[in-house]
């Protein structure tokens, strides 16, 4: 994080431990504020990583799975960078500013990504590089967020994955039910939008941010869970992660071949369990024999002191019992996920 950056929050109220922004001083009235009112969160804890060349779109278009000749100045998207099996080792929002092309992704998985997808570079005129120190980045979310940014800066993203590029700022509407923008830019230029927003919203930690993209169904790929799924299996279908149509990129052939020809086993649903812990990604979920038929992907606490979380189960015994863990563990429930998805692919 900029020594800027957190010394700016610090003057808004946070607390942090170490560069851990954990709360504005309330942590607890924090969580029940979202989705129902609006809130600023820093994401500071994401990684960011910069692909730049004049390569850069055919490299990345040789690697990911969307179609990335469709990103421009005012157009953002999903993808994910698999593995040759097909598995996700990353998902990304991918968004351009300036000549760049920019990879919204998990912090834990950074410094691997860019490791290995380094390696693939050989000729081509593009360079790789961790951004995430580069920019300020904080998101804004409302029912009203459209309408208060616009009284800001006359001109806002109205339509989910567009973006605007306004001076130094990059601003970005992602899909949800919930209006939200996230914002890239200068300390100078996000301090003072950050504080234009802060008279209509609520200052909190990046968990309302977890928190909006579970109810969203938007699952983020942390380095426990890498290589784990294949994209059907997080919805990456439903949620446009995917274009079948573009040319080739690793594993594509196996998540082509079960989208044609295949039925999708597994898939990633939103869940209640009745518990004030959070469990991590990868812990299990059991039925009521204790037999696994799932696992978490992304967990938070939600505004009743209960858990929220995307996970991936068995499609055939989602509608039975289940338990977190094991078979005495707390219950879990099926919540609804915001679209629709379609078991065969």
């Amino acid at each position: 994080m900029k020594a800027a950056w957190k010394t700016f929050l610090i003057d808004q109220g946070a607390e942090f431990e170490e560069d851990k922004l954990v709360s504005f001083g309330n942590p607890n009235r924090e969580r029940r504020i979202a989705p129902q009112g609006a809130v600023l969160s820093n994401l500071a804890d994401r990684g960011l990583l910069e692909v730049s060349g004049e390569d850069a779109v055919s490299f990345l278009q040789n690697q990911l799975t969307n179609d990335i000749t469709k990103i421009s100045e005012t157009v953002h998207q999903l993808t994910a960078w698999c593995n040759p099996k097909g598995r996700i080792i990353a998902n990304f929002r991918a968004f351009k500013r300036g000549q760049s092309i920019y990879l919204i992704m998990a912090k834990d998985l950074v410094e691997t990504v860019m490791t290995k997808l380094s390696r693939y570079v050989m000729m081509s005129k593009v360079t790789i590089s961790d951004a995430t120190e580069s920019l300020v980045h904080f998101g804004y979310a409302g029912e009203n967020a459209e309408h208060d940014l616009k009284l800001i800066l006359d001109n806002v993203p109205t339509a989910p994955d567009e973006t605007l590029n306004l001076g130094a700022l990059s601003i970005l509407r992602l899909p949800g039910n919930t209006p939200r923008f996230e914002v890239f830019g200068d300390v100078t230029e996000a301090s003072k939008l950050w504080s234009q927003c802060n008279v209509r919203a609520a200052p909190v930690s990046s968990q309302a941010w977890d928190f909006m993209n579970i109810r969203a169904g938007r699952p983020v790929v942390t380095a426990p869970c890498s290589e784990e799924w294949i994209p059907q299996m997080l919805n990456f279908i439903a949620i446009e992660g995917v274009d079948f149509q573009k040319g080739c990129y690793p594993g594509q052939e196996v998540v082509a071949r079960l989208n044609y020809l295949g039925k999708t086993k597994r898939r990633m649903y939103h869940l209640l369990i009745e518990t004030d812990k959070v469990p991590a990604c990868n812990d299990s979920i059991v039925n009521a024999q204790g037999t696994e038929v799932g696992k978490i992907i992304n967990a938070v606490a939600n505004p009743d002191d209960l858990v929220e979380c995307l996970a991936v189960l068995k499609i055939a015994g989602s509608e039975a019992p289940m338990f977190l863990s094991k078979s005495e563990g707390p219950a879990i429930s099926l919540l609804e996920l915001p679209y629709t998805v379609n078991d065969k692919a």
